[in-house]
């Protein structure tokens, strides 16, 4: 039966990263983005109080964390068939492109970046319509005639109110020319009015993000279930086979990383599969799992330093050096990056189709 200490990072896979402690306890080092870098058993790492579901009820319906619960027995006994492999051993497709897709979907590296990613986006939008030129902008009332964004609400408002315009012997579209004017010639006063109100509500909203975001991966895990079968698809199309590394690996909190298009590293579950060249996951300090599109290629001499940058909170090692120290000012690095020009890219696109919207008009 699950506990209420619920690992979204199972301890199969820490175990890989460790040195016995007392008893039958594995340590860890944890190097981590705010809390400094300590040693700590298996057991406390890479877990939350009721991460997935409350505690079960005897005789209840079985959670989530019982779920996926029972589907860790199996995988436990993939990742250790995996480091017991030589290098450059195949491993069969379906296989690996369903344990890295679990371990992807299932862990907090998931909820903080999207918590991140809401918190730059209302940001942003907090930043734009607090400005009266950047807000016009936004909401499309530039340019002689509105935008389509603020045309179609336009039309929904209109809607309502298209009886009584009839009785007033005025045409939708003459309304709605009076109504753009007015809105134009009085948005400065509208602005002022509106822009305190603006900042709490998005400042509430943002608070709300960190349970929206485990609601919304709970729900997938549910719903999807434990490996969904698209990325599994994506995936499997994949070459896998195991790879000996002649370095101390780290494990990262995203657990994998791709290569994308670019040749730049994300964590996996913010890249492009479709685009991606290559995937590595660590399964030891000593073997990865190696996912690509050609034939055997050579790990990256920076993976470790890739692993550090992707991972958000925290990355474990079997030890501590100053090598490994130093990829600690790595931590959440690319990972931010790429929420951040995810969510001005996206803003981009906004201003400039409401731009074009106008021009057009």
């Amino acid at each position: 039966m699950s506990g209420r200490k619920q690992h979204f990072i199972p301890q199969s896979l820490l175990r890989g990263f460790g040195r016995p402690g007392k008893g039958d306890k594995i340590q860890v080092v944890v190097y981590t983005y705010e809390r400094g870098i300590f040693t700590a058993a298996t057991d406390g790492i890479g877990a939350e109080r009721n991460f997935y579901s409350e505690l079960s009820v005897a005789g209840g319906d079985e959670t989530l964390d019982d779920k996926i619960t029972n589907y860790e027995s199996p995988m436990s006994e993939v990742i250790a068939s995996l480091r017991q492999m030589l290098s450059g051993e195949a491993v069969e497709s379906l296989a690996a492109a369903e344990l890295v897709t679990h371990l992807i979907i299932r862990n907090d590296h998931f909820r903080k970046s999207m918590s991140s990613a809401g918190s730059a986006l209302f940001g942003t939008l907090v930043g734009t319509l607090t400005e009266e030129d950047q807000a016009r902008a936004m909401l499309g009332v530039t340019g002689d005639k509105p935008s389509a964004m603020f045309n179609d609400v336009l039309q929904e408002e209109l809607a309502k109110v298209g009886p009584l315009l009839e009785l007033m012997g005025m045409s939708r579209e003459a309304f709605g020319e009076l109504a753009y004017a007015h809105v134009q010639a009085n948005f400065g006063a509208f602005h002022s009015e509106i822009k305190g109100p603006l900042m709490e509500a998005f400042t509430g909203k943002e608070e709300q993000l960190a349970e929206v975001a485990a609601s919304a991966q709970r729900k997938n895990l549910e719903k999807a279930g434990m490996s969904p079968l698209l990325r599994v698809e994506q995936l499997s199309a994949f070459r896998w086979r195991v790879a000996e590394s002649n370095m101390t690996l780290v494990l990262p909190d995203c657990v994998a990383v791709a290569r994308d298009g670019n040749e730049a590293m994300l964590p996996l579950m913010l890249a492009d599969a479709g685009e991606a060249s290559a995937v590595f996951m660590p399964v030891s300090a000593n073997r990865v799992l190696v996912g690509s599109r050609e034939d055997e290629q050579p790990l990256p001499d920076d993976l470790n330093e890739a692993f550090a940058s992707c991972s958000w909170d925290f990355f474990v090692a079997p030890e501590r050096t100053p090598e490994l120290e130093a990829l600690r000012a790595k931590l959440r690095s690319a990972s931010a990056q790429f929420v951040d020009e995810t969510v001005s890219g996206a803003m981009s696109e906004v201003l400039a189709k409401n731009a074009g919207d106008e021009h057009q008009g």
